[in-house]
């Protein structure tokens, strides 16, 4: 039976390109340099993690019929993730970043065109209604609209769903929301913009999730950086996970990876203080990788990795 579950990730999926200049960048003139594509999106990402993690994922977002759409797609495809039911949509183009970085490594400017991820509707949703309710679990990014994540946590049915906030200024989409969120994962910066609560240090925490409980979510698993992870579940228990400790060469992807490892030890049935420590894991292995996956990432290489760190407080 297990080999039958699934998990659905729905959110954006984009290409990211970008140009390394050898020395300072020149504006008015062609830079000799280095340039990069690669397969991202907050949906996109933690699907991939979630089939290096060994798990039956599949992927629904929209690209659109060009070269960045039909490289994504395949190169998705290949990390083991199902893409049969993402939307191709004529005419539009896939979801891409553009960065410049100077030989420092800074990020000077950078485009984002993302417009396609509106084609991710509650329309195309509802057209996949009982695939998405055959789910183990579903985990959303709030790159989604706000009327599609609202069509999706209202026709669910009884499956678990996961968001990831993406950043505090799309967050606040899921605010009125709450209480038909299972597991919500927010930074610092994000739990504040919803509560309206700052949290200046650690004794704050507990206040802030008591927020989010009153408003009926069901686990919150807040991301305090150096102060590690504070996990509480309504009704039930909290507490705080110590950061592993990382040589971190790469920060890009390292929250999806943690979501990858919560919907996952979800599917496992672990206990939620065992999840944690896993999915901090698996966001260790992220940070301390040059790749936005990395391609390392497993479950025994996580238990390896969480069994050899400091226990909990």
């Amino acid at each position: 039976m297990r080999e039958k579950e699934y998990i659905i990730t729905i959110g954006s999926a984009n290409m990211d390109v970008a140009g390394y200049s050898h020395a300072s960048l020149n504006y008015a003139d062609s830079n000799p340099g280095k340039i990069k594509f690669t397969p991202g999106g907050v949906g996109r990402n933690i699907a991939h993690n979630l089939a290096l993690l060994g798990k039956n994922s599949w992927l629904m977002t929209a690209v659109g019929n060009d070269f960045y759409g039909q490289s994504l797609l395949a190169q998705t495809n290949q990390s083991g993730v199902h893409v049969d039911n993402c939307l191709i949509v004529a005419g539009e183009n896939t979801s891409s970043y553009l960065s410049l970085l100077d030989n420092t490594g800074e990020m000077l400017v950078a485009i984002n065109d993302m417009s396609i991820t509106e084609h991710i509707s509650a329309a195309f949703l509802a057209q996949h209604l009982d695939f998405i309710r055959g789910a183990r679990v579903i985990v959303a990014d709030c790159n989604i609209s706000e009327q599609t994540l609202a069509w999706l946590l209202d026709n669910v049915g009884d499956v678990p769903v996961f968001v990831d906030p993406v950043s505090a200024w799309k967050c606040v989409k899921i605010r009125e929301r709450l209480a038909q969120i299972h597991t919500l994962k927010p930074n610092r910066l994000e739990a504040e913009t919803l509560s309206g609560i700052a949290l200046s240090g650690r004794e704050d925490v507990a206040k802030v999730a008591a927020w989010f409980h009153a408003r009926g979510l069901h686990r919150l698993v807040l991301s305090m950086g150096g102060d590690g992870v504070y996990y509480s579940e309504k009704d039930g228990e909290s507490g705080w996970s110590l950061p592993i400790k990382t040589h971190v060469v790469n920060v890009t992807g390292a929250g999806d990876a943690m979501m990858a490892g919560l919907a996952s030890c979800w599917v496992e049935g672990m206990p939620f203080i065992d999840s944690i420590r896993f999915a901090q894991g698996c966001s260790s292995m992220a940070l301390a990788s040059e790749y936005t996956n990395n391609p390392e990432l497993s479950v025994a290489n996580v238990k390896t990795l969480v069994e050899n760190t400091e226990c909990l407080n």
